[in-house]
């Protein structure tokens, strides 16, 4: 990372560690290993200080560790006291020297880890190096199994794979190969899909298997199990899948056992879970902590099949795991994206009846071609915007990072599916949903208002400022009383945000609800699958907020038929290529960006870049 760059990320503010964000949390830490070196007679004192204050704002800001070599020569997060970081070496050197970093071979209790040029937190570098290591000790356990007995149903579930490469089919064939695979795709590529088939072959093989499906949260996992029962009713797999598939998708917090008391799971390495197959989805939003739990969790041979968008916004916690493995792949490969061993297309023709080089394989055995290569699969035909192609040509180039071909794709008359408008008034941010607004204030009862409401939404970039959460719901607040309607406490059709796991209310982060009164008395409703409602007086809630309007991070797992992406009018390091891709995938209709050029080019051309080291562990040989 170059010293402007360094400079800029610096004066942003959301995405940079400045004095102004720094946490009490952060300060506290670097202030007691500054006393316990104080006690010592340390010498190092100020740059341990420093060194402790900058990984703790930064594992704040997503990131596994610091990279010295982009630090070095740059200021301290804290103005407060001015301090400027050494050379890299140097730097190295004074920390190990200091008696509270420790090597990566002999890490102890010591709370600092510097592995090369990376510094972490303990905790954060152990989590990174087990989940490696568990990683790469599932893609070295390849199953030899008879593809034989499979490859009947396979041709049935994937009649055209014989003709030409199915991803959808590839991944398949890869999950029935190893206990390990991470299918990658956007919206609409079909991987909850090709999930169920797998599922069906899995247990068409091996009956009575034990599945479990989660996700980071109680909706993303309520969407899993629904889109999988879905594909199975849809694709006829009911006589295999049969009572197997559970009947409700888990939060991985609840899958393992989560244990607030102690901050341990219940499931953990020592007493692991009794699944064999663990279906996880929305990957992109979990965190390098949490995927070592699950990795700990599940017994050796539990096959674990990882769902996600790898082009999505990365979890608001530590790390981008899915990230990371996707780019793993892609450096282990060394070659042309997308192709995988020898003998995944071998299997793959042994299953399809198909010509293995229609995968054109590579003939490399190095470990990370191979085994990484074949455990990541991306699937690359989107079926949800063939009647939509603006979205779809939006989100391509928004993925692709060419600000100049979006941008033609708003303008273009030819797409009514997406349009740009500059935020001028809150009459032109409703103008676009209005309609649908309407219809979801005159419903009259509880599941007519939750159907008319996860019609549309409107995202934003930032949760604060007058383009942010709260300003927007403010906004339309204001536009509700000028059209007569009450907005005072808990006013019929106030749009309510679930921003906490309540087990005892089966309500979770991301749930939406809505208020209508029942009998005169304030009621907050929420949706059961299968078009069922479940209603709460406000006092029995968890933590929650309004939700006329919601971040892009909160909608992740979710679609609506029409959307209002809001960007912000001043530029921020929190407004990338990411979060754009994302917000304009969660709909399904249409999509209108309220935001100036100048924004959408500028997050185009910002990617998100978390400083982690688990691409090097599982890209380095034996």
């Amino acid at each position: 990372m170059s010293a402007a760059r360094r400079s800029e990320r610096q004066a942003s503010g959301p995405d940079g560690s400045t004095s102004s964000d720094l946490s009490p949390l952060d300060l506290a830490f670097a202030r007691a290993l500054v006393r316990i070196h104080d006690e010592l007679g340390q010498p190092h004192a100020a740059l341990v200080y420093h060194s402790a204050l900058l990984v703790s704002a930064e594992r704040a800001h997503g990131n596994s560790c610091v990279e010295l070599t982009a630090w070095a020569g740059q200021p301290s997060p804290d103005t407060t006291q001015p301090f400027v970081f050494p050379a890299a070496t140097e730097w190295a050197g004074q920390l190990l020297a200091s008696g509270r970093c420790a090597a990566p071979d002999a890490v102890g209790a010591r709370p600092l880890v510097l592995d090369g040029h990376r510094l972490y937190l303990r905790r954060f570098f152990l989590a990174e190096q087990r989940l490696a290591a568990a990683i790469r000790s599932r893609l070295t356990q390849h199953e030899t199994v008879d593809l034989t007995a499979s490859s009947a149903l396979f041709r049935q579930l994937f009649p055209n794979a014989s003709r030409a490469a199915d991803w959808q089919a590839v991944a398949a064939a890869a999950a029935l190969r190893s206990n390990l695979v991470f299918i990658t795709g956007g919206p609409g590529t079909g991987k909850t899909t090709v999930a169920a088939k797998l599922l069906a072959l899995l247990l068409h093989r091996t009956p009575n298997l034990d599945i479990a499906v989660a996700a980071p949260t109680g909706r993303a996992a309520a969407h899993l199990a629904e889109a999988i029962g879905g594909a199975v009713q849809r694709e006829q797999l009911g006589a295999i899948v049969g009572h197997h598939l559970p009947s409700a998708g888990s939060t991985l917090h609840r899958l393992l056992g989560y244990q607030p008391w102690s901050e341990r799971f219940r499931y953990r390495a020592g007493h692991q879970l009794p699944h064999d197959v663990i279906v996880i989805d929305e990957a992109s939003m979990v965190d390098v902590l949490m995927m070592d739990a699950l990795f700990a969790a599940a017994r050796d041979s539990a096959r674990i099949i990882v769902l996600g968008d790898a082009d999505q916004l990365a979890s608001v916690d530590t790390g981008f795991v899915l990230g990371d493995v996707a780019r793993a792949a892609m450096v282990a490969g060394g070659s042309t994206p997308g192709r995988h061993s020898r003998s995944l297309a071998n299997a793959y023709a042994q299953l399809a009846g198909a010509d293995a080089a229609l995968l054109e394989p590579e003939d490399a055995t190095l470990f990370g071609v191979g085994p990484l290569r074949d455990a990541v699969v991306r699937l690359r035909v989107s079926y949800r915007f063939g009647a939509q192609p603006g979205i779809g040509a939006l989100a391509a180039a928004t993925q692709a990072g060419k600000a100049s071909e979006a941008l033609d794709v708003l303008r273009d008359p030819r797409y009514p599916d997406v349009t740009v408008h500059p935020m001028a008034s809150i009459g032109s941010l409703l103008a676009p949903i209005e309609r649908y607004l309407d219809a979801y204030l005159a419903a009259d009862t509880p599941r007519a208002a939750l159907d008319a409401l996860a019609t549309f939404r409107l995202l934003c970039a930032m949760r604060d400022g007058d383009t942010g959460v709260s300003g927007l719901n403010d906004a339309i607040e204001h536009w509700l009383r000028v059209r007569g309607r009450s907005t005072g406490g808990w006013y019929d059709h106030r749009p309510i945000l679930i921003t906490a796991n309540d087990t005892a209310t089966h309500l979770f982060n991301g749930d939406v609800g809505t208020t209508l009164a029942v009998d005169g008395v304030p009621m907050v409703h929420f949706p059961v699958p299968g078009g069922g409602v479940r209603s709460f007086t406000p006092v029995r809630l968890p933590a929650h907020e309004t939700a006329w309007a919601m971040t892009v991070h909160k909608s992740q797992g979710s679609e609506f038929n029409h959307v209002v992406l809001v960007l912000p009018e001043k530029d921020t390091r929190g407004l990338t290529r990411e979060l754009l891709y994302t917000g304009l995938t969660r709909a399904k209709a249409s999509v209108t960006v309220i935001g100036s050029s100048e924004m959408i080019r500028r997050a185009i051309s910002r990617s998100v870049a978390r400083s982690s080291g688990l691409v090097k562990r599982l890209t380095a040989l034996p």
